[in-house]
């Protein structure tokens, strides 16, 4: 599946490619940092081959000269039937509904991880493998689970089954606001929930490089591990 970068920051936009890369099916063709260079790349494809070549689009709202939604727009005014995944840190509600009105499948609000990056690609690939080789849906059972399929998929691999966002929520918050790493009991005895309870919350985080651990130094006991909010988000 071929795909058109969004993105004006080149750190960030050089960090999706490198995600792109590592998720099979999906193959970087070029990164636009403005509108006026996303259009003169598509402008150029649809001279040469007469199609913009893009099955999917990772579009940043914010652009130096104007926004990604203007880029969608003028792509879906001369055809583009492709589809479009936000990723960007815009939260307002009249943003978020252009998204979804000009076809965005997916909206992830930066800062993310991997992982987060990685269940929503996954999720839109099997929904999107769902369509290919035509046919007709046999029942309204069917066509639910085909377009609840991008939701479903993304919450089920994105947070493991026993953990609830809102504790994970105060997690993060928990460890973005301490001034020290903490370890899993700290992190339990703050919360109200138990260690072993803790130390799952806090290796998911890690998993997903939200989070840094590190040996603690200097306790006496056995070995324990600290956590901290990984500085690079």
């Amino acid at each position: 599946m071929r795909v058109l970068v969004i993105e004006d920051d080149p750190t960030t936009g050089a960090a999706y490619v490198e995600y792109l890369r590592r998720v099979d099916g999906f193959t970087h063709e070029f990164t636009a940092g403005s509108v006026a260079e996303a259009q003169r790349f598509l402008g150029a494809r649809l001279r040469e081959t007469g199609s913009f070549g893009i099955e999917l689009v990772l579009m940043d709202v914010h652009l130096p000269d104007g926004t990604g939604l203007e880029v969608v727009r003028s792509m879906r005014n001369v055809g583009y039937e492709g589809s479009v995944l936000a990723m960007t840190a815009a939260t307002d509600r009249a943003t978020i509904l252009s998204a979804r009105n000009l076809g965005a499948v997916q909206y992830l609000i930066k800062p993310f991880t991997f992982a987060d990056f990685e269940s929503r690609l996954v999720a839109f690939r099997r929904l999107s493998s769902e369509y290919i080789g035509g046919g007709e849906i046999s029942d309204q059972a069917e066509l639910d689970r085909m377009f609840g399929a991008s939701t479903e998929a993304a919450a089920s691999s994105s947070l493991p089954k026993g953990l609830t966002e809102a504790t994970l929520v105060a997690v993060k918050e928990l460890l973005a606001n301490a001034t020290t790493p903490l370890s899993a009991g700290e992190v339990g005895e703050a919360l109200g929930i138990s260690r072993v309870t803790s130390r799952r919350y806090l290796e998911h985080l890690t998993r997903r490089e939200e989070v840094t651990r590190q040996p603690r130094y200097g306790t006496p006991g056995r070995p324990e591990h600290e956590y901290s909010k990984n500085p690079e988000l």
